[in-house]
């Protein structure tokens, strides 16, 4: 359910309502169902699930296995606190038991607040690490998939001043491998082109405004390439997102975060999906936040929660069915 104070509760309760879920698609939402009723209830909508002790639920309908973890007297005023972190992380580690326990069959994430799961005491920046810590997970690589893009991260949640000094080649090498096994996998593109970022202005231009493109990247490319991995470039990142775009490239490796969310997020974010390869399961989530200055409001766009959850889908199609119809 994400974060109670966030927009979690109302994209939810509004996907339910909406006709873009596949009718295939059985969810259980793990969360509170207290706090997804008041959603309902100040949307003026009917919440569309059952509540559930467990996970052996056998109907058609959506259901709730209420953790019951978040007063509802609490959900004001939205800020990121250690009661909505906790929460938010106890959601989490319900949720990738299930997975891993066969339960269900793919993990759809609503947004978390890292300052509120700081709070509550988690060592972890985001989803990404959490996840990869409880699915134990040695490289977990974020991707990031709109209609017109998917781009893949390097580094995630580290300060920018940090990103040179702790690039490594070997760091590039196994996310290029994640990202094109994941690739083959759950996007059924049999030998997919993937395209890496400079890190500096123009690539270096030679080394004049850094040298990490020919001391790092280079030999990256190269040894990707002999694993069998199509890697291309380094390519300057203010070019290779519209190139991309038009079709030369399956997905582009950005080598940190920025580099590659502002590409993929310009268009808007109802049809960003956030996804992680590298785990022992299938994991998409919101490409927002918590929005904590229109939570309960009604203005959330359920979007982008939709999106995630035919993704999800679709993953679980392809993976089953070895899939290797396109992208």
């Amino acid at each position: 359910m994400g974060d109670p104070r966030g927009v979690g509760p109302e994209v939810i309760v509004k996907a339910l309502h909406n006709r873009g879920v596949p009718a295939d698609v059985h969810l259980i939402i793990v969360g509170s169902m207290a706090v997804l009723q008041q959603a309902a209830g100040a949307l003026g909508q009917e919440l569309r699930a059952a509540r559930v002790a467990n996970a052996d639920w056998k109907g058609e309908e959506p259901a709730v296995l209420d953790l019951d973890n978040f007063p509802v007297a609490e959900l004001e005023p939205r800020r990121p606190d250690a009661l909505g972190g906790r929460a938010s992380v106890e959601y989490i580690e319900r949720a990738v038991r299930l997975v891993l326990g066969g339960k269900v069959d793919a993990l759809v994430t609503a947004p978390i607040n890292k300052e509120a799961i700081g709070a509550a005491g988690s060592p972890f920046p985001g989803h990404t690490e959490m996840l990869a810590h409880l699915g134990s997970a040695r490289r977990p690589v974020m991707m990031l998939v709109s209609a017109h893009l998917r781009v893949g991260l390097v580094t995630t949640h580290i300060a920018l001043r940090d990103v040179p000094r702790g690039l490594r080649t070997e760091d590039i090498v196994e996310a290029a491998q994640v990202l094109a096994g994941g690739l083959r996998r759950f996007f059924g593109l049999g030998a997919p082109r993937i395209a890496v970022c400079g890190l500096n202005p123009h690539c270096g231009d030679g080394g004049r405004f850094g040298d990490e493109e020919a001391r790092i990247v280079a030999p990256a490319i190269e040894r990707a390439r002999s694993a069998g991995v199509d890697l291309q470039g380094p390519k300057p990142a203010d070019t290779v997102f519209a190139q991309a775009q038009r079709g030369d490239y399956d997905a582009v490796l950005a080598l940190y975060h920025d580099q590659g969310m502002i590409p993929v997020k310009m268009g808007g974010l109802a049809d960003v999906v956030d996804v992680t390869l590298g785990l022992p399961f299938i994991r998409t989530g919101v490409g927002h936040g918590t929005a904590y200055d229109i939570a309960g409001r009604g203005q959330a766009d359920e979007r982008s929660l939709v999106s995630a959850i035919r993704l999800a889908a679709r993953m679980t199609h392809a993976s089953r069915n070895g899939s290797r119809r396109g992208g």
